[in-house]
């Protein structure tokens, strides 16, 4: 489906000292808290995974991670021992093998995909959650209020589809009836603005 779920820093360790520098601890403590909430034991899908650095942040769950770099799997799995990671392309991911989820994870993806790219994604996530199960995405997003800078940064993203608000929500709507979209201007150090969409199956 994808020919890069993740198009953003290839090399993980450059990618670690990134997401240092711009506060991605802070940024994924709050996501966390605030919009993925997992209980204990919770099953949990990460589409897109990276380097499996959510991970860190989460409570003792079953976490499946996958992403289409052998590199960022490579380290997942040394940092991550306990949980389980797949290189594999989105449509290559047997679900069928898989438990259902409690939560899919898809964060910083859905702005790399076309439209139809990206309803694949959701109906994947769809497909994948229990009943009462939640997709939770995070990408940037135009706004006619975030500051020059952030819509700056925006234009210049490695992702070739960074949308407005009304763009994500007609995609994941599609699938999903239960939306919830929140915007954020403040969670990393930078000036930036993100769009989460929780979805509820």
């Amino acid at each position: 489906m994808v020919q890069s779920i993740r198009s953003v820093l290839a090399v993980p360790s450059a990618y670690n000292l990134w997401w240092n520098l711009v506060g991605g601890p802070a940024w994924a403590k709050v996501l966390v808290r605030d919009y993925v909430q997992p209980r204990v034991g919770a099953r949990i899908l990460d589409i897109g995974c990276g380097p499996g650095t959510i991970a860190g942040y989460l409570p003792a769950t079953e976490y499946t991670g996958f992403d289409l770099s052998p590199r960022y799997i490579g380290m997942a799995r040394k940092r991550f021992p306990q949980a389980q990671f797949v290189c594999e392309r989105v449509s290559q991911f047997s679900l069928a093998k898989q438990r259902s989820f409690d939560i899919a994870l898809a964060f910083g993806i859905v702005h790399h995909l076309d439209d139809p790219e990206a309803g694949q994604l959701f109906k994947i996530a769809y497909d994948a959650l229990e009943s009462g199960g939640k997709l939770v995405t995070v990408d940037p997003v135009f706004t006619t209020d975030q500051a020059p800078a952030a819509r700056w940064l925006l234009t210049r993203d490695r992702g070739e589809y960074v949308r407005n608000e009304g763009g994500y929500v007609k995609i994941a709507s599609q699938v999903f009836t239960n939306i919830k979209a929140s915007i954020r201007h403040d969670l990393l150090r930078i000036p930036y603005t993100h769009l989460i969409l929780e979805c509820v199956r």
